[in-house]
Formats: C-alpha cells, sequence, structure tokens
C-alpha cells in the first residue's frame, strides 16, 4: 500500500481540483512549460490575466468598485501589467475594514485562510478554488526544482500546539497519505533534538520544508551533538535565512539550501533557482505580480517595499496589496534559461529597521552582523522601545562567557545607534514567537506606532 500511496495521492488531487475546470498535475504540468516561454508570451498571459482580473473586481466587489472609483480609473483603462500602476493600493487596515465588500459576490466556493504575518495582527482571506490550483501548482513546481514532487514523502518543521490542542486522528491520516512527515517547530529544543533527529531519519524522507529559525535550530542542535543525516534539498521559509545560517543548514543535512519565499495572504511568489551560482529566487509571474515602491514611482524592478497582485484570485481582490515585505527585484535573465522575473535580495519586514539616539533609521541587519562576533550564543532578539535604547534577548549555549560577550554586544550597538545609547541585555529561556509561530529578531516598538 505504501507504495501505492504516492500516485493515489496524485490521482487524488487531480480529481479534486478537476472540479474547478482546470487539474493541479495540468497545472503543475502547465508551469513547467511557461517557465521556458519567450518572454513576450509570459508577458501576453500576465495582461490577459490581470485585465480579466480587474474587470471581474470592478462588476463583482463593490468596495474595490469604490476604490477605483475614488483612484479615477476604469476597467479600460487597464490593457496590462504596464498599467497596474494606476490601480489603488490595498493596505492591511483597507483589507480589515472593509473585508465583506471587497468580496466579490460571485465567487463561489472558497478556501477561507486566516494568517498573522510577523506583526501577528490577523487577517483573514478568501481564495477560489482555480486561484488556489495555480497557487499551488507554483508551489510544487518550486520544490519540483529541488527534486522533491508532489505525493513524495517529505519532513516539515512547522507549527505545533503549544499545549494547547492536541493532534487530531484525522490530521495525522491526511500527514501520511500526504507523504508529509510533522515535525512540531515550537516544541524543538536542546533537550528533545535527539528525538528530531531519529525522527527524521527514519521517515525516509529526503527533504524538509520548515521555518528558518526552526530549521537552523534542528541544524545547529546535529552539528553540536554529531548526528549525521543527509537529505537532497532543504527548503527554509517564512523568516529570513541570516548570514551564516545556509552553511550550518548545508553542512547539518548535507544538502542543497533552497529557500522560498511567500506571504500568507497570496501564498506563492519565489522560489530558490538551484542553478544559480549567486542566491536567487525566480518569481512566479504566472501567478502573481511583483512591484516595488520606489521614490520615482512603483516599479518592476528596483528596491524598496513590495506591492503584490495575486492574478488568480477571483474571490477577492488581492491586488497591489502592500504586503509589509521589502527586497530587491530584476528582470529576467538567470543562467538557467527560465523567463520567469527574480528576486535578488528579500530583507523581510519594512519596519525592520533600528533608531539612533538621533532619530535617524538604521538597517536593522546590524543585529545579526554584531552577533557574527558574538561567541555561545544560540539566538537574539532585538527589542526597541524608543530611539537609541535595546533590549537585548539572549540565548546562551554553555561555554558563554558574559564578561567577554557583553562588551562585544554594548561596543556593535553603541557603534550604530550612538554612544550614549541605552542597551539592556537579558538573558532568555527562549525567544517568544507571534502567535503564528515564526521568530522576529527585531522588534521595533517605534516603527509600529
Amino acid at each position: 500500500m505504501c507504495s501505492l500511496r504516492a500516485p493515489i495521492y496524485r490521482l487524488h488531487w487531480e480529481a479534486r481540483s478537476r472540479a474547478t475546470g482546470f487539474g493541479l498535475l495540468q497545472a503543475i504540468r502547465l508551469l513547467a512549460e511557461t517557465e521556458r516561454w519567450e518572454r513576450r508570451r509570459l508577458d501576453e498571459l500576465r495582461d490577459r490575466k490581470l485585465c480579466r482580473l480587474v474587470e471581474h473586481a470592478y462588476a463583482a466587489s463593490s468596495h474595490y468598485r469604490r476604490m477605483m472609483d475614488e483612484h479615477g480609473v476604469r476597467p479600460s483603462d487597464i490593457q496590462g501589467i504596464a498599467d497596474i500602476h494606476r490601480l489603488p493600493i490595498l493596505t492591511r487596515d483597507v483589507l480589515r475594514q472593509h473585508w465583506d465588500a471587497l468580496r466579490f459576490r460571485d465567487a463561489g466556493p472558497v478556501e477561507t485562510v486566516s494568517t498573522g504575518g510577523t506583526t501577528g495582527s490577523p487577517l483573514k482571506v478568501v481564495r477560489d478554488r482555480a486561484g488556489s490550483v495555480w497557487q499551488r501548482g507554483c508551489y510544487w513546481r518550486g520544490l519540483g526544482w529541488g527534486g522533491l514532487r508532489l505525493g513524495e514523502p517529505y519532513v516539515q518543521l512547522f507549527g505545533g500546539t503549544l499545549g494547547v490542542a492536541r493532534t487530531r486522528r484525522l490530521d495525522g491520516a491526511r500527514n501520511w497519505f500526504s507523504g508529509k512527515h510533522f515535525l512540531p517547530a515550537f516544541e524543538l529544543g536542546p533537550k528533545n533534538v535527539a528525538r528530531y533527529i531519529d525522527a527524521v531519519r527514519a521517515s525516509g524522507a529526503r527533504h524538509l520544508v520548515g521555518y528558518t529559525s526552526a530549521v537552523y535550530l534542528l541544524a545547529s542542535h546535529a552539528e553540536r551533538v554529531g548526528a549525521q543525516m543527509e537529505l537532497c534539498a532543504v527548503f527554509p521559509t517564512a523568516e529570513p535565512l541570516l548570514d551564516g545560517w545556509s552553511a550550518t543548514i548545508a553542512r547539518a543535512f548535507r544538502a542543497r539550501v533552497l529557500p522560498y519565499y511567500g506571504c500568507g495572504e497570496i501564498q506563492s511568489l519565489g522560489y530558490s533557482c538551484p542553478a544559480a551560482e549567486a542566491p536567487v529566487y525566480h518569481s512566479c509571474d504566472e501567478h502573481a505580480v511583483l512591484e516595488v515602491e520606489t521614490p520615482g514611482g512603483p516599479r518592476l524592478s528596483g528596491e524598496g517595499p513590495f506591492l503584490v497582485t495575486d492574478l488568480d484570485n477571483h474571490a477577492l481582490p488581492m491586488i497591489r496589496y502592500r504586503n509589509g515585505d521589502a527586497g530587491a527585484l530584476a528582470s529576467p535573465g538567470c543562467a538557467c534559461g527560465r523567463s520567469l522575473a527574480r528576486i535578488t535580495r528579500i530583507d523581510g519586514r519594512v519596519n525592520d529597521v533600528l533608531f539612533r539616539t538621533s532619530g535617524e533609521a538604521v538597517s536593522g541587519a546590524i543585529g545579526p552582523h554584531a552577533f557574527k562576533m558574538v561567541e555561545g550564543v544560540e539566538q537574539f532578539q532585538i527589542v526597541q522601545r524608543r530611539p537609541g535604547q535595546v533590549l537585548v534577548r539572549v540565548v546562551r549555549l554553555p561555554g558563554y562567557v558574559a564578561a567577554t560577550e557583553e562588551a562585544k554586544i554594548d561596543r556593535a550597538f553603541r557603534q550604530h545607534l550612538g554612544r550614549d545609547a541605552e542597551i539592556e541585555i537579558r538573558y532568555v529561556d527562549a525567544i517568544p514567537r507571534t502567535p503564528a509561530g515564526k521568530a522576529r529578531f527585531i522588534i521595533n516598538e517605534v516603527a509600529a506606532r
């Protein structure tokens, strides 16, 4: 039965998604072709999708029609992606306050997803079935670049119960059927790492998908105890992959490290190119449009905060949604030959900055850089409540020498925040996570006001 599980699971998904008129396996096969289409042909597909989506949103979403009217734009003004800048920007506040009026009246059966993102502020999003097929197709295409295909066994290091809920038997059956070997990221720690390592080995899986921080912690624990594991690829996601973490994960699992990028509201956005010499994500151009907000206006390439459009969701108009992330976008041009555009850098949340005593902003990347010089630290988190002040939470490893390492931390932050900065170091047993279970390395309460 186990040998039949994967093909039966694939057939199950095909039958389930065929109800939308477009099967998941069909989508995956099509995406394997479109990624190498001539760029002109791919752009024509995107143009058609956007025009159809805008026309539908204007007709079926009362609040989006109001937004377009207030913005002075009609569906006929949008002839393709080149005109997308003319459409209004959708913010989290608008989505939360006008959710009912934004929904399409004629959407039919939908999937409802609740997402809190790194802010822990929950949002509710609906997606029609055809849109779900497209985003899932992009997901399995992206993981397929690393060798993992729908129905094959893999280890998933996400979530957990936090001691509040119990895993249901039905969930266990679904996991088995899908090939998923679930390990709760919340509960991972030095005391039970051996059990996690044994579970990865016993799974027979050759791929690991999980929260970036949880994957790194598992890898660092495995290295510390000398555990040997060998996987084909590891797919970290949902959190920044800090400098040095990729090398640790690659050594511990003897695997390629292929992070991917998405957001809960739209899902699949970018997947690592396994052939690129420098880390780069290929954007899911058939499914989504990524823009950056620059001083000269929104653009399809450059650096800045992201605007994201879901071309396939005909239940809720996720058009030019400001998702809170930032980074750098580039035109197609990868040596792998794919015609998809590229995400060359993901900076994480827009408000992941710190403020000097003078009030000037400085990149929160000073935190990870500072801790490159600090020995004996397992995790850290930086909390800022006013300019020039930081609380640095530290989870220590055995052998940490406070007298030596505290001076390094203090010196690094004063150098960037000001000589009169207030630096408080607090030792904790664990770093608190968001309600979604994600780690945050910078919590800037000044920027959040």
